[in-house]
């Protein structure tokens, strides 16, 4: 995975439906790591799957609540 440009990580904060590779990008863990934990993360309920009508990403703050969730962090 190449390394986005800075004015490309700022418009991607904002994006709502996200690819794995943003998503990675976003939680800060290496790439072969983050793959292999959204692999198990996507046999397990509640994880947001992807949705074919937005082109097979994810919604961002569903996963976002996903985590802050399972992980102890706070919910806005």
């Amino acid at each position: 995975m190449s390394t986005p440009t800075t004015e490309t990580l700022e418009r991607e904060q904002e994006k709502l439906w996200v690819t794995d590779a943003e998503l990675i990008r976003r939680i800060g863990v290496p790439e072969k790591k983050a793959r292999e934990a959204i692999r198990m993360l996507e046999r397990m309920a509640g994880f947001p799957k992807k949705e074919k009508l937005w082109g097979d990403r994810r919604y961002w703050p569903a996963v976002k609540g996903y985590m802050d969730q399972k992980y102890g962090g706070r919910r806005a």
